[in-house]
This record gives structure tokens, sequence and C-alpha cells, in this order.
């Protein structure tokens, strides 16, 4: 499936989007929001597929692949206010908004503050604040480690030279996925590895984004013991606020449903789209 990329101004900041050849003039439309320290090439598995019956779209949030930097005073909510502008500039319609970790809040806060723009959402092990294990870990890391990725890409020349830190994070990754990965980190804003940590990261647990969400809601889960950064306390906890949800849960993969098993993902997501 062929597709372009293009720079899409949203009046303050220039997002990468790629998108994909439509399949037919009235084919519904899907955007793609990736995670945290990634860009849209996560979802490399399942493209095609979703290509073959959606007019895809896949973006860059801003300090992340080519996309313009993060900016002084960006911070979380920036990304969405940024996704919830190019939408209209995409669609004349509302869209199908699917986001990965980071990408799963950034498409609630989406859901949540403009309606208007989502017909549908699936949010895959969405980053829920405060109780989410991502957040667990990071109150466990030593303060001296924070802003070592920062320092290793400010050093890198080429992506090959981040391969190394890469392979030791992600023990056991195949050539091909440190290639990627180490890509990923060479693209990224060094500056977003380096904010200030804000007190609310402690509290935050979104209660009111979700319990305002209307539209229908899937979330896909992997499982906290192989790597996902929901407990299943915590997933209950999601799903109990949103008014339309339901949940798949997959309990042998990690952090990445949409990457461990995308046929599987590519299924559910037609599925949804069709209920």
């Amino acid at each position: 499936m062929t597709f372009t990329e293009r720079y899409v101004h949203t009046g303050n900041v220039a997002l990468n989007v790629a998108e994909f050849d439509s399949p037919s003039s009235d084919a519904p439309v899907m955007v793609l929001v990736h995670g945290y320290g990634s860009n849209w090439n996560t979802w490399g598995r399942v493209v095609d597929k979703l290509a073959a019956e959606f007019h895809l779209f896949a973006l860059d949030l801003r300090g992340m692949g080519r996309s313009a930097s993060y900016g002084k005073g960006s911070s979380r909510q920036t990304w969405a206010d940024d996704v919830a502008t190019v939408i209209p500039m995409l669609s004349d319609e509302p869209v199908y908004l699917i986001g990965h970790s980071l990408g799963g809040w950034v498409t609630a806060s989406v859901a949540s503050d403009h309606p208007e723009l989502i017909s549908k959402a699936i949010l895959v092990e969405p980053y829920s604040g405060a109780k989410s294990e991502v957040r667990k870990q990071a109150r466990q890391r030593p303060p001296e480690q924070r802003g070592i990725r920062a320092r290793q890409i400010r050093s890198a020349r080429t992506p090959e030279d981040l391969a190394a830190s890469v392979s030791e994070q992600y023990e056991g990754a195949s050539e091909d996925s440190v290639r990627r990965i180490s890509i990923m980190w060479f693209q990224m804003d060094p500056a977003l590895e380096e904010g200030p940590i804000s007190r609310s990261e402690d509290e935050e647990t979104f209660d009111d984004m979700f319990s305002s969400i209307k539209c229908p809601i899937l979330m896909i889960n992997g499982a906290a013991d192989k790597g996902g950064i929901l407990s299943q306390e915590e997933s209950d906890r999601i799903e109990g606020l949103i008014p339309d949800a339901r949940v798949l849960s997959w309990p042998k993969v990690g952090h990445s449903p949409h990457i461990a098993r995308n046929h599987d993902f590519i299924r559910a997501t037609k599925r949804f789209w069709a209920e």
C-alpha cells in the first residue's frame, strides 16, 4: 500500500502526517497516534491491512519522528490539542481514532474534549496517570537516571550510535527491532527527557476525562507481568469510568499488542468499527 508524507501546520507547529491511498471515495477515515518516544512507523505491521478498508492517516506527535520540536511551555495537553487541530484538516467527518500508550491518553483527551471529531476510538495500553505501571516504575527510578537517554541522543551522530543502549534496554529484541527503535530514539527531541516532572504526575488519574467520553471505546490491553502498563485493577477502573467501553485483554503480550498480535489487532479493529 502506497503512502505519502507531508507536513500539516496547526498554526503553532508543523506535524508530519502519513496518508495512505484511500480504498474508495467513501472509506471511513482512521487516524493513528503513536506512543512516547516513538513515531508513526510503530504501526508498520498493521497499516497495509487497515489501509485496505479505511482512509488511513498516521501522524508524528511534536518532538518525535519528523514533526517539529517539543517547544518551551509544551505539556501532555499540547499533544492532544495538536491532534484535535489536525483532525479537521484531514477529514470533514468524525474519524476513527486509535492511540497507543501516550497516544491512548491523547486519544481519550481528544474524545473527551472534542466529541464532534470522533466516531469511535481504541485505546491501546493507554497511559492512565498515577496508577499506571509506568508511573509506579518512574517513582522507583533514581533521580540521577533522568536525562540519560537525552544525553545519549545528543551525543549520537547516527541511529546506529544508539543501538547498544537500545539493546540493553530491550534485552532479547531482534536486530530489526533494535534498528527501528534506534531510529525512533534518534528522531526524538531530547528535551522531552529533561523537562521537570509535575507534582500532579503522582496524583492524576484523569477520572473526569475518561468519564466524559461519549463515543464508543475499545481498550486493548497486554499483561502487566509481560511489560504492559495497566494492571487488571487499573483496567477495570478505567472501563468503569467510560460510559460506553469494552476491553480486550491479551495475557501473553506486553505493552505493544498491535505489534505482538498484529493480525488479531487488525481483526479487532475492523470488528469494532462494524458493530
